[in-house]
């Protein structure tokens, strides 16, 4: 989810304790936004964004370890109702960030293993229509009623992400089950429920594909050679490369372009995503002997 999703989430969960416990309340707003905040790093440089973005922030030991280590040492207008609100917003948001694309470092600093599980894209247009509509409502009754009762539409959104998360990974599982074979990666649609992309990789090829799953019928998109193996070597040498295929099984030398001066790499995340952005695209000029020249790294 994106940090304004959370956000809403957040104050909608948070509503119905803001007048009888408005520590706790804080807390629940101010937890289902801190792990986002790893977004910050991008001030070290993009090494370190991709290194810390989603990973620290958002292990559970770690949230759960920081809020026990606040607890004692609230006071005053505080309480120790902030520390459980706020290890209850991020372990929220942890969760939630588990359910996408790119996945989370859920057991660090014990593993830096990313889980995942490609139910719901990290931007889900009925997710967001949802969210901002509850909470419109919830900010209305704040400014124009004087009993301040939250319940009901806390409870109804609470509802509908329940239910909508288990039908996302119900049609996940279909998905998986109509998929092609050796298909490394589904991604739902950001819009449409039933519409999955995915990415098939055999040998040195690979292919993107979209799933309708009312139709149960596949549509072949783009077939892309796989230069992986020939600039291994070079390729491995650099950070930014290691990096993003950490993050993805489909990153991969895309295209190459070659003349009498140098040869012209392009590696990227090959996972089909409804955005046509350059995130993580590395760009590799070689000299003709196979040196590295230069490179150009988009984040």
């Amino acid at each position: 989810m994106d940090i304004l999703t959370h956000a809403g989430m957040g104050i909608i969960m948070a509503a119905p304790f803001a007048v009888t416990n408005p520590e706790l309340a804080l807390g629940l707003v101010f937890g289902s936004v801190a792990p986002d905040l790893d977004t910050f790093s991008r001030v070290f440089g993009k090494r370190a964004f991709l290194a810390w973005h989603q990973t620290y922030s958002h292990a559970l030991p770690l949230i759960l370890f920081f809020a026990i280590l606040m607890s004692p040492l609230v006071t005053g207008w505080f309480s120790r109702d902030i520390c459980l609100g706020f290890a209850v917003g991020a372990v929220g948001h942890s969760l939630l960030d588990y359910s996408n694309t790119l996945g989370v470092t859920l057991l660090a600093p014990f593993s830096r293993h990313r889980f995942k599980l490609d139910w719901v894209f990290f931007i889900d247009l009925p997710v967001i229509l949802a969210t901002a509509i509850t909470a419109v409502i919830v900010l209305r009754i704040a400014v124009s009623t004087s009993a301040l009762d939250f319940r009901a539409p806390s409870i109804a959104y609470g509802i509908f992400v329940i239910v909508y998360w288990a039908i996302k990974g119900r049609l996940h599982s279909l998905a998986a089950s109509l998929a092609p074979a050796h298909t490394v990666s589904l991604i739902p649609s950001a819009a449409i429920p039933w519409i999955f992309l995915g990415f098939v990789r055999a040998e040195d090829e690979g292919c993107t594909f979209r799933l309708n799953l009312r139709t149960g019928k596949g549509e072949r998109l783009a077939t892309v050679s796989i230069l992986d193996d020939e600039y291994a070597s070079t390729l491995e040498s650099l950070p930014e490369f290691r990096a993003m295929r950490s993050l993805s099984p489909c990153y991969h030398v895309a295209e190459r372009k070659s003349s009498e001066a140098e040869t012209e790499l392009l590696c990227r995340d090959l996972r089909i995503r409804n955005f046509n952005t350059t995130f993580g695209d590395l760009r590799v000029w070689l000299s003709p002997s196979g040196k590295l020249n230069r490179y150009q790294f988009h984040v």
